[in-house]
């Protein structure tokens, strides 16, 4: 008899809904380890979920769909309620993977006892060989209430030709990263859930933080590689949803509980204007794509200062009408080609 599956992958929603097919499809076609899949859904359109559950019936995966935006911690946390094995693979949608990925993760967890190991993050094409992170490490430092904290992503930007070949082994490190993420179990049973008060950025920090502080060892294992595929493009549908995701009013909150968690200098909220401009950039790369060449350099410059003037207006408004009379937090599975009842959130954040 064959033994069971000793890993679960768990795939959120990144910040579009618009790649999960593609990505999805990508993931059953590299992943030769046996493995249980969970998607979970944050309310995409309902054409796509649609799409996505003829997905499961055919690979025999577990999706769930939520009711409303959720952040992708909250997601996490309820894709980790369908859970099996000895360890977890956090996966975003938006990620294409490439031959044998998962089984240098397991292997690397297994000899090396480590509590999370993640692999060489590209970014971008895959035959670009681009660098999102070979692994990566965060100091803090200074007096509680105005420490200071810096993180680095090892490498970032470089082509894989330029990285040291003594850099690119199997080590610890302090940080890795949500595109790709596999924890052990148990680590869960030790240092809880995922943080919901982190809405949009420093997940990854704060997961890895809890496991360094609880003993746990990080590790990053080179001969697995993946690459997220960030946006443009977009499909109208994504926006409203990555602006809520990358909202000043989301971005703020999660700084501010981040701060506070850690004791860092208040002013570290600040932070919230580097967020915007890179939400700006994302979204005025694609709209580029529909302006006429007529406007020439000055006129494409001319409306960029025009949009990044009444983009935060918009944003803002935007998150009010999104967040108007919310309904309570529920969810429905579908698995096997059975729909299951929808549950209720259980009460409280994970911390």
């Amino acid at each position: 008899m064959d033994s069971p599956p000793r890993v679960t992958a768990v795939i959120t929603s990144r910040e579009r809904f618009s790649y999960a097919e593609e990505s999805l499809k990508n993931f059953f076609a590299h992943t030769d380890v046996p493995c249980h899949v969970v998607y979970v859904d944050v309310n995409s359109p309902k054409e796509r979920w649609e799409r996505l559950r003829r997905l499961s019936d055919v690979h025999g995966f577990t999706a769930v769909r939520v009711n409303k935006y959720v952040s992708p911690n909250c997601a996490r946390n309820i894709g980790l309620r369908y859970t099996e094995g000895e360890y977890v693979v956090f996966l975003d949608n938006d990620v294409e993977y490439t031959d044998n990925w998962l089984g240098p993760l397991i292997a690397c967890a297994d000899e090396e006892k480590a509590a999370m190991v993640g692999p060489l993050y590209l970014h971008g094409p895959l035959e670009e060989q681009t660098v999102h992170m070979a692994g990566g490490d965060m100091e803090f430092s200074g007096v509680w209430g105005t420490r200071e904290f810096t993180q680095t992503q090892r490498y970032f930007m470089k082509h894989v030709s330029e990285v040291p070949a003594e850099k690119m082994r199997r080590q610890a490190c302090d940080i890795i990263e949500f595109h790709c993420a596999l924890v052990r179990r148990s680590v869960f049973d030790q240092v809880g859930g995922m943080d919901e008060g982190l809405l949009t950025t420093r997940e990854h920090l704060d997961f890895s933080q809890r496991v360094l502080d609880a003993g746990g060892t990080v590790w990053f294992e080179p001969s697995s590689v993946i690459t997220y595929r960030m946006p443009p493009p977009f499909a109208l549908a994504d926006l409203p949803y990555f602006m809520l995701r990358w909202s000043d009013a989301w971005t703020a909150e999660t700084l501010k509980h981040f701060a506070t968690k850690y004791g860092i200098r208040p002013s570290y909220v600040e932070r919230v204007v580097k967020n915007r401009k890179g939400r700006q950039w994302l979204l005025f790369e694609q709209i580029k794509e529909y302006l006429p060449d007529a406007l020439g350099p000055a006129g494409t410059k001319a409306v960029k200062r025009v949009f990044q003037k009444v983009e935060p207006v918009g944003n803002r408004l935007l998150v009010e009408l999104l967040t108007f009379r919310e309904p309570p937090l529920r969810w429905q599975v579908h698995r096997g080609g059975e729909s299951l009842a929808p549950e209720p959130a259980a009460a409280g954040a994970a911390r």
